[in-house]
């Protein structure tokens, strides 16, 4: 027991609430994105693989032939909503994901916005690819945007960018401040385009309410589990708009 670690979705959750102050959670914590994943991707996580979760990625937008690989190995995933900050380069500059996607040979680092107006800080996407080339290992990197619209996104300082653009620009700044100068220009990808993916919460909906409406003749017990865990998806994304 004492190797137990704390990997759960609600149990991850909770931990973000206890470094912030509680109140900011009431209503049930609504429009507050980490509230928004949680309750989005945990049904996610034990609905069919392939039929819903990998939906998820052959929708997303941008870095086809990663979002492929992710799909080919879907059921070998394991999801980790709110995982531990990650130190990067040598001077640990801390980043927060909010979720990991990992398979045998693909990582997914995931960032998901409100759907409500929201920003990214600055330097907060570079930080983002150079923490997921770290951490990738030489597996696949994908950096999954979920979003509230599609892009441009808003960015401090930078204003409405593409969020390809939003690294170029900032990315020598990052690899200077992390000292992860060991990342040259033949370690990170020559095109961005074909590791950042994105995609929006309303088309999770609209993805998850065709893959339910579709589902086969099951057992009357088990077509009501899978119909429950879809709306569940389908109503925290209507409660958090």
């Amino acid at each position: 027991m004492d190797n137990l670690t704390n990997e759960s979705t609600i149990g991850r959750l909770l931990e973000e609430i206890s470094w912030q102050k509680a109140v900011r959670y009431r209503q049930g914590g609504r429009g507050i994105e980490d509230v928004l994943t949680a309750e989005v991707f945990m049904p996610l996580d034990y609905l069919p693989r392939d039929l819903f979760l990998g939906e998820v990625f052959r929708r997303g937008h941008g870095a086809d032939r990663a979002r492929a690989a992710v799909v080919a190995e879907i059921e070998d995933a394991q999801f980790t909503l709110l995982p531990d900050e990650v130190l990067v380069g040598p001077n640990a500059v801390k980043v927060q994901p909010d979720g990991y996607l990992s398979t045998p040979s693909t990582l997914v680092l995931m960032e998901a916005k409100r759907i409500r107006r929201s920003s990214f800080q600055t330097k907060q996407l570079a930080r983002e690819l150079v923490a997921l080339y770290q951490e990738s290992n030489g597996r696949t990197p994908l950096l999954l945007l979920v979003l509230g619209a599609p892009p441009p996104v808003l960015v401090d300082t930078l204003g409405r960018i593409e969020p390809a653009r939003a690294i170029s620009l900032t990315i020598d700044e990052v690899i200077e401040e992390t000292g992860a100068t060991q990342m040259t220009e033949d370690e990170l990808p020559t095109d961005l385009e074909d590791t950042i993916s994105w995609i929006t919460w309303t088309e999770i909906r609209e993805l998850v309410m065709d893959q339910a409406a579709s589902l086969p003749d099951l057992p009357h017990g088990l077509d009501g589990t899978m119909r429950r865990l879809a709306a569940a998806v389908t109503s925290a994304v209507d409660w958090h708009t």
